[in-house]
């Protein structure tokens, strides 16, 4: 018989576990880079790994809508140190669920989150946001869509101080949330990005102001009403879109341009044809430091072309003039074009123009 000493000989060598012997540092950065699915199956690859994931900070949870609710919530639940990332984009049957999902968030210090309600019909209305939003204080990005937003804020919420990015999209509006929703924005100091992309109320629209001292970049895009916003302070901004409802008041108008006057890019829509009044041939301010200009116009409209000039009158130094022409029959004339752009160039109204795209 053989002995034990050749029966060693012949077991076979157990394999080193070289994952086991990695630094933790550099096991942490590997997971981090990883997407939430590869997360999740790191656990099988070695046994110093099986609950690795749970301790790596600045993980990027990006959650699809096809995977198991059970899956999120035992992620949500198990992941111990401060996340990154949270991308939630949750299907109307776990708007239940999204509820606990959200109040598990502020003690994971998520910096980056970004919620996508899936949209219901406008009888149904869309899912109310939870409060415990507030309380995810270290947001440095926030992205909410398909929600009503902004809920009761607690007494204690004293603004997301480390936010630098705002992103509104199919957002109803409470009633009075308009003025929630710009003492929120007013208490975010280091917000550089704003986008309100029909953000709207199915009550009577309150007025309220956009105001931040660090906004460099805003972006509106109201649809199928007027919700009352209007441009307050905002001495860094730097570019703009604005897309108003075609129904706006000329004074709105006015107003919003004024506010916006110092940018230095300005996406517009000057598709409008239904003012209370034609545009002034000039306005009483100028775009001094404008220097591209994309316009959305309507040259088969006195109102949409009479608007695309009195912008064109005030921008002395603009250099590249982007302009997409189209008409409510859906048939553009080509001598209409043609002979909008002669007029720019004969009318010389802006001598620094560099660039002219039709």
């Amino acid at each position: 018989m053989p002995s034990g000493e050749a029966k060693r000989r012949r077991s076979p060598a157990v394999e080193p576990d070289y994952l086991a012997a990695l630094p933790p540092e550099i096991v942490d950065n590997i997971i981090s880079r990883l997407g939430v699915r590869d997360v999740f199956r790191t656990s099988v690859l070695s046994h110093a790994w099986r609950r690795r994931w749970r301790s790596v900070r600045g993980l990027d949870l990006d959650f699809r809508s096809s995977d198991p609710a059970a899956a999120i919530s035992s992620v949500l639940k198990r992941s111990a140190a401060p996340v990154r990332t949270v991308t939630l984009r949750v299907p109307r049957r776990w708007f239940h669920r999204a509820v606990r999902w959200l109040r598990l968030l502020p003690r994971k210090r998520v910096q980056s989150l970004h919620l996508y309600f899936e949209m219901i019909s406008i009888i149904e209305g869309k899912h109310n946001l939870d409060p415990s939003i507030f309380s995810c204080l270290e947001l440095s990005s926030l992205s909410l869509a398909g929600c009503t937003f902004p809920p009761p804020q607690p007494p204690s919420f004293v603004g997301f101080l480390k936010l630098t990015k705002l992103s509104l999209s199919e957002v109803e509006l409470p009633p009075h949330g308009e003025r929630q929703l710009e003492a929120m924005i007013a208490a975010s100091p280091l917000l550089l990005e704003l986008s309100l992309d029909n953000v709207h109320s199915f009550h009577h629209s309150e007025v309220w102001f956009v105001r931040g001292p660090n906004i460099r970049s805003l972006r509106i895009w109201a649809v199928d009403q007027d919700f009352g916003c209007r441009i307050g302070e905002l001495p860094r901004l730097e570019d703009a879109a604005i897309f108003l409802d075609s129904e706006v008041t000329t004074q709105v108008l006015c107003k919003t341009l004024e506010g916006i006057a110092h940018v230095e890019s300005l996406d517009f829509n000057a598709l409008m044809h239904q003012f209370s009044d034609n545009p002034p041939e000039r306005f009483s301010f100028t775009f001094q430091n404008l220097r591209s200009l994309d316009l959305h116009a309507c040259l088969d409209q006195i109102s949409s072309t009479s608007l695309v000039f009195s912008i064109l009158r005030c921008a002395p130094n603009l250099e590249k003039l982007e302009i997409e022409i189209g008409c409510y029959d859906d048939l553009v004339d080509d001598g209409t074009v043609e002979g909008f752009a002669n007029a720019q160039t004969s009318d010389d109204i802006f001598p620094r123009l560099r660039c002219l795209v039709t």
